[in-house]
């Protein structure tokens, strides 16, 4: 059974369930990366409002997540041609034994 934790996230309180220490340190380390961005686009749009600033990390992240899923379809894609070349392979092996 997970656990209720709080974290931070530019100095405001989320209380969440963390279904295990494991997704605990995942959430940990999330809100930690998601200050360190926001000091990082803080710095280099330095007119922009918080929600602005947000929106920008929001943004990449999916752009980031879009590609991932692309490169994870390209070897889904690269595994499925390898199977099938190696069922082939082994298929003309048993017919000439």
């Amino acid at each position: 059974m997970g656990q209720r934790i709080t974290i931070r996230i530019l100095d405001r309180k989320f209380t969440l369930d963390a279904e295990s220490p494991e997704k605990e340190h995942d959430i940990r380390v999330a809100a930690e990366k998601v200050d360190g961005k926001y000091l990082e686009y803080r710095k280099m749009f330095p007119g922009k409002t918080s929600d602005e600033i947000l929106s920008f990390i929001a943004l990449n992240c999916f752009i980031r997540i879009d590609e991932l899923e692309k490169a994870v379809e390209e070897q889904k894609k690269g595994e499925d041609d390898l199977q099938a070349r190696l069922r082939s392979y082994l298929e003309n092996i048993e017919k000439k034994v």
